[in-house]
């Protein structure tokens, strides 16, 4: 048996940020220098970020892509490393050519007539440049996913490169998921390590998912297996890391930490083998190998509100600075949904880059107004009140001729939550900083939102979260707060108090909406679950409950649509995964 020593680079990927990736991956490719690894494996795609999208139909960025990777081929003794990018179909690698200038420009050479399809693929790169190049197969069309939009699948031989006289057989993400699939091809080819190079977005029990998957799939190939995935935020995805190791049995033996980057070093045990293209490097590892301090940690998962929390925290930090935000503004209600995001927006990007606005008019309480100062006094926020009566009235004048009276009932209940989203946007437009919405799933669902009211704004920190999960993550952010010595940020009466929009008397959710602990369960049937009306009624809910429900969930595709985006922390969530049409007569009754 041999032992290999592998450096998985847990890093986040800035899509297009070509010289960024770069520059990391070189990073931690010399951090694996020091602890002597034998070869370094990095996520999929993480030369330029996951999921590039359209930014694949452009030639441009694909010449890109290939200068990128050609400034990764210059190593000064560094250990091979496996990077995740793309390649049009037909072409095996780039060199260096002289332009119509002069200078030297980096081109693509062909084995064919080039074509316009690129293949998502992992390269090994060694002393003298590309080494292998190993096609993704399976490409996934299921949920966020797209692939079939802009992939060519790997076709012919697997690809096998030998590294000290280990077999290490090459996978990209979807390639490992399918039992007797291309994993045990690799190993009936004499593979008898695999690396699987990961692009895995976070959702709620999806570590457990790969992990139990990992196993079955290295007792099916009898090979031990270093899964290696991408970590941070990209729009609505988050990527959570978690990179893992397994032997050939299963079990565990390295695990990388949830939501940070990270350069996780395992030593896995596997088979003697001739099989493969072998790296050649002058990178001195064992004179390196001593240095290494930590192999084979397993750091312990999150627990589940924990993780959900810190996704949230990461979606958002990595969406305010990967677009050039500075700054984030909340509307601040006293209620929990505002809350939460403010503390969330804290422990994102810090105190002195968030601001509160408390925006109160006629029916607002006095203990929403309190706590809502309350609470960004406990965050360390500076907060501005800011009334809206004397626009309330303004704008119920002006329409009083057009309506033939003062707005009234739902119109004027839109009518305030309006106003504040003027003077949000207007604020926003003024400083630079980006407004956060706070709306909920539970909300956003039934449509028990206001269209360019309460959901404008630049992102939707919450938009995956339900309401009785608000509170969950309100109560372990108070937890987190007294496990720290610190004040709780959340006061005690926001958690306490019957949920309100606080735009009518007395007005409670309840009075529109079922209690939320029994909307949240149906929800989830009719949304996640995909569950038809009559399976959810046969579950025991009410006929009439589940009919009115699913006929609001249906009718508020229109403003979902026009949401902005948010952290998606659920296997399903609006927008990339659940796409209904807006314009749609199908309308199955219970």
């Amino acid at each position: 048996m041999a032992t290999l020593r592998l450096a998985l680079a847990q890093m986040n990927a800035v899509v297009g940020g070509f010289v960024q990736n770069v520059e990391t991956l070189a990073r931690f490719r010399a951090q694996a220098a020091l602890v002597g690894a034998d070869v370094v494996v990095t996520p999929e795609m993480s030369l330029m970020g996951y999921p590039p999208e359209d930014l694949l139909l452009k030639e441009g960025f694909i010449e890109a892509s290939a200068q990128a990777l050609f400034d990764l081929t210059k190593s000064d003794n560094l250990p091979p490393i496996f990077v995740g990018t793309i390649m049009p179909e037909g072409v095996n690698g780039v060199t260096l050519a002289p332009s119509s200038d002069g200078r030297d420009a980096v081109r693509l050479y062909d084995d064919e007539q080039r074509r316009s399809h690129v293949a998502n693929v992992l390269v090994a790169l060694g002393d003298d440049g590309v080494v292998a190049t190993a096609t993704k197969r399976l490409l996934p069309n299921y949920d966020v996913f797209d692939e079939r939009r802009y992939f060519h699948p790997g076709v012919g031989p697997q690809t096998i490169v030998n590294v000290h006289g280990v077999a290490v057989g090459m996978l990209v993400c979807e390639d490992v998921w399918t039992s007797n699939g291309p994993a045990m091809e690799l190993a009936s080819q004499g593979a008898t390590l695999l690396v699987v190079s990961n692009a895995s977005p976070y959702a709620r029990g999806r570590r457990e998912d790969r992990e139990a998957m990992l196993r079955e799939r290295a007792i099916e190939t009898n090979c031990p297996i270093a899964y290696v995935n991408l970590v941070g935020g990209q729009d609505e995805l988050v990527f959570d890391g978690q990179s893992v190791a397994v032997n050939a049995k299963g079990d565990v033996v390295a695990r990388a930490s949830a939501f940070s980057e990270e350069l996780l070093v395992c030593e896995l045990e596997a088979r003697d083998s001739t099989v493969g293209v072998a790296i050649d490097t002058l990178y001195a590892r064992d004179e390196l190998r001593a240095r290494a301090s930590m192999v084979n940690h397993v750091e312990e998962p999150l627990d589940e509100v924990e993780e959900i929390y810190e996704a949230l925290v990461m979606g958002t930090r990595d969406y305010l600075r990967k677009n050039g935000f500075r700054e984030a503004i909340v509307a601040l209600s006293g209620g929990v949904d505002s809350s939460l995001v403010a503390a969330i927006a804290v422990d994102a990007v810090g105190a002195r880059a968030v601001r509160g606005f408390s925006m109160p008019s006629r029916y607002s309480s006095a203990g929403s107004i309190a706590d809502a100062v309350e609470l960004a006094n406990r965050l360390d926020i500076e907060v501005t009140t800011l009334p809206i009566e004397s626009a309330h009235d303004v704008f119920a004048t002006d329409l009083h001729d057009v309506l033939e009276g003062p707005p009234l009932g739902l119109t004027d209940e839109n009518l305030q939550s309006r106003i504040r989203a003027v003077l949000m946007m207007a604020i926003s437009n003024a400083t630079g900083a980006i407004v956060l919405t706070t709306g909920n799933k539970s909300e956003m669902a039934v449509g028990y939102s206001t269209l360019y009211g309460d959901s404008a704004g630049g992102f939707a920190v919450i938009k995956d979260v339900p309401k009785t999960l608000v509170y969950e993550l309100c109560r372990y952010r108070n937890q987190l707060a007294r496990r720290d010595g610190d004040p709780e940020p959340i006061p005690a009466a926001v958690l306490e108090k019957p949920p309100s929009a606080e735009l009518r008397p007395d007005q409670r959710d309840d009075q529109s909406l079922p209690p939320y602990d029994v909307l949240d369960p149906l929800l989830e049937l009719y949304v996640e679950d995909d569950a038809t009306a009559e399976e959810i009624i046969a579950l025991g809910y009410d006929r009439a409950l589940v009919t009115r429900i699913t006929r609001l969930v249906d009718r508020s595709e229109y403003k979902r649509r026009q949401m902005p985006p948010g952290v998606r922390i659920s296997k399903k969530a609006f927008g990339r995964d659940r796409r209904m049409p807006i314009t749609n007569a199908f309308r199955p009754e219970a």
